[in-house]
């Protein structure tokens, strides 16, 4: 039997994102800076070199049917304006995402930095237009085991197919 789950879209804040992540936003006293300039430093680790890449999410229906999670990286996610996108992600204590823990965030002018392991849609979903472009911030070994050997399966990620278990996420986007 077929779980179908319509998920609301819900305001992003510091507070509703925590477990999943971090806001990549000024907050709590400076870390350094001078005059002219304050520093905020955020968590970012990797197991690997890093990887700075500018990846477009294309519009396409709001129905999630992948959900994965990275074992050695924090990713990070910065829009680079044009229209907002939705996130759908899950605890990286749940050990598969279901109906009960996944919830959808709207990313607009503020960037994310996810916890390691935990689980988001592959896609991000651009609300209007054409795409939405994020400045991503990862590791190569990750990125390198995903792209360069499709078809072995990954050691830094784990994949989940919702479909394969019956589970069909749709991003409720009239609200």
């Amino acid at each position: 039997m077929i779980e179908n789950i319509a998920l609301t879209i819900e305001p992003l804040t510091a507070e509703s994102f925590a477990p999943y992540g971090r806001l990549l936003a000024p907050e709590g006293a400076r870390d350094a800076g001078r005059e002219g300039y304050d520093i905020w430093i955020k968590p970012f680790s990797a197991e690997s070199q890093v990887r700075l890449q500018i990846v477009r999410y294309h519009a396409r229906p709001f129905v999630v049917r992948v959900m994965e999670r990275h074992l050695h990286v924090t990713e990070t996610r910065m829009p680079l304006g044009g229209p907002s996108a939705v996130l759908v992600v899950a605890p990286r204590e749940a050990d598969i995402p279901t109906a009960a823990n996944l919830r959808a965030f709207r990313i607009e002018r503020t960037g994310l930095l996810l916890h390691r392991g935990t689980w988001h849609s592959i896609d991000a979903y651009p609300e209007s237009g054409t795409h939405a472009d994020f400045l991503f911030l990862s590791e190569e070994a990750t990125v390198s085991e995903l792209f360069d050997t499709p078809n072995s399966p990954p050691r830094r990620t784990e994949v989940v197919d919702l479909g394969k278990r019956d589970i069909h996420v749709v991003i409720d986007v009239s609200r």
